[in-house]
């Protein structure tokens, strides 16, 4: 059966647009599935909100971020994640545009794992429009080939984060290691950080 990967962001990957986030994080949350995750009805509910409530993390408050990652000990997921601040990018990331910096870190982040532990699985991007997804496939095509491996997705799809309680995992575990590595406030990383199966901070 084909695992999920699930992508999110936190903060601007311009690597000219440093006002206010002179940071950038990518959080990758593999999961079995792509169905709606039992225990976020659970947290709405507890939470008081609509069952349609979107988690973000930046709009919710402590309160509510230690209700949701208290909860997540009971979801099976794991995470990989790139963290770099662009005053310290590596030389080769120079001149990239925003999109081809979110292109090579999911590269990078894909060729870190095992070829046993990524391989014919689906994609899912927030948003991406299908010119992103063919410049990603076509990335990730050349850099395995060159690798010698197996492909890692069979499929690279959008998905909306409304929606998608992956993407919103996704979300949530961006926001908690910006939090972790940039505010040194390890708090709610704490919470999860047993499924944190690689942690790229690039400097």
């Amino acid at each position: 059966m084909p695992q999920y990967f699930f992508v999110d962001e936190s903060g601007d990957p311009g690597l000219h647009s440093f006002k206010g986030v002179p940071y950038f994080v990518l959080a990758m949350v593999q999961l079995p599935n792509r169905d709606p995750i039992e225990e976020f009805s659970k947290i709405r509910q507890e939470l008081r909100v609509s069952p349609n409530f979107e988690f973000h993390f930046h709009p919710m408050t402590d309160a509510q971020k230690q209700v949701f990652f208290g909860a997540l000990n009971t979801v099976s997921f794991r995470v990989r994640a790139a963290v770099f601040l662009k005053n310290q990018i590596p030389p080769t990331f120079k001149g990239l545009s925003g999109t081809d910096v979110v292109i090579e870190l999911i590269t990078e982040l894909v060729l870190r794992a095992s070829p046993l532990d990524i391989g014919d699985d689906v994609l899912v991007l927030d948003g991406a429009a299908e010119p992103v997804r063919k410049a990603l496939r076509i990335h990730l095509s050349e850099a395995y080939k060159q690798a010698k491996r197996e492909r890692p997705f069979k499929k690279i799809v959008s998905g909306d984060s409304r929606i998608e309680d992956g993407l919103q995992l996704a979300d949530m575990i961006a926001g908690a290691i910006r939090e972790h590595v940039w505010r040194k406030d390890g708090e709610y990383f704490n919470m999860f950080r047993n499924r944190v199966i690689d942690l790229w901070q690039m400097d």
